[in-house]
């Protein structure tokens, strides 16, 4: 199977949210890795082989699902999981965000794997994956995130939203200002507060640490930059301010479990197949 030609990864739309397509791949590999993905999946699953299948685990739920042959499955943003894939496995993969605040999903907080059988989508996702043009592709990748994202709603939003509006200033600066690994005295000077309330009320409001947030973000850059064939790693670490490779290397592996030349391998273009 050939590689597509490059074409651009980010979905552009006025307002809020904003559906942002980080990938776009067909993957035939093998591993058992955890990961916490910094956006949502959208697989179908192309191949497999019953007497050694591949597999998914939410360790949270203490679920576990087979990746069967035309079965699909969504995966929310940040659902911590352990991948299991054998060679035989197949899948073709959507990777996308949809953003109502920087760095703010609207899955935020959801944590949950639907795994389901649609003859319709899968026909659409199959068009995805065999269609040669890639503006046309990216389009149609589009049009599939965001049938899945409005089919997934969230009944109830697990996060308070006219809370999280109120940092919406910190956020954009934070994602402004990545390079520089923003501290909490700083963060808490865009608010206006003290470095304890700030610290505490973030916590109370995203469920998550200042620090978490932007490890979150920093990783979600890192893969962007990662795509590009001419960035060396050392490159990418200078770019996106830490003091060395080494550094750079060991917090890509603290959030994905392998290096960045790992994270990066066959990632050239928003399509590909991944040996």
């Amino acid at each position: 199977m050939n590689e597509r030609k490059p074409a651009t990864t980010r979905f552009s739309v006025t307002g809020q949210p904003v559906i942002r397509l980080v990938d776009l791949f067909a993957e035939r590999t093998q591993y058992t890795r955890k990961w916490i993905l910094p956006f949502n999946s959208l697989s179908l699953y192309l191949e497999d082989d019953p007497s050694d299948p591949s597999w998914v685990e939410l360790p949270e739920k203490n679920e576990r699902f087979e990746l069967k042959k035309d079965c699909i499955s969504f995966t929310t943003y940040a659902t911590p999981m352990i991948l299991h894939y054998t060679p035989a496995h197949l899948h073709f993969c959507i990777h996308f965000n949809c953003e109502i605040l920087p760095g703010i999903d609207l899955f935020f907080g959801i944590r949950e794997r639907h795994m389901f059988m649609d003859p319709e989508l899968r026909k659409e996702m199959l068009a995805i994956y065999t269609e040669p043009d890639p503006l046309r592709r990216l389009i149609m990748a589009e049009s599939a995130a965001l049938k899945i994202t409005l089919r997934f709603w969230p009944e109830k939003m697990p996060l308070n939203m006219s809370r999280m509006a109120d940092f919406e200033p910190l956020l954009r600066y934070i994602r402004k200002n990545l390079v520089s690994h923003p501290d909490i005295p700083e963060m808490a000077a865009v608010m206006g507060w003290s470095d304890a309330h700030f610290a505490r009320t973030f916590r109370e409001v995203f469920s998550i640490t200042p620090k978490q947030y932007l490890n979150r973000e920093l990783f979600a850059k890192a893969i962007s930059l990662l795509k590009d064939p001419d960035k060396t790693v050392k490159e990418i670490a200078e770019e996106l301010g830490f003091s060395s490779e080494f550094n750079f290397s060991r917090f890509i592996r603290q959030c994905s479990g392998i290096s960045p030349s790992a994270l990066r391998k066959g990632n050239k273009n928003p399509f590909y197949i991944r040996k």
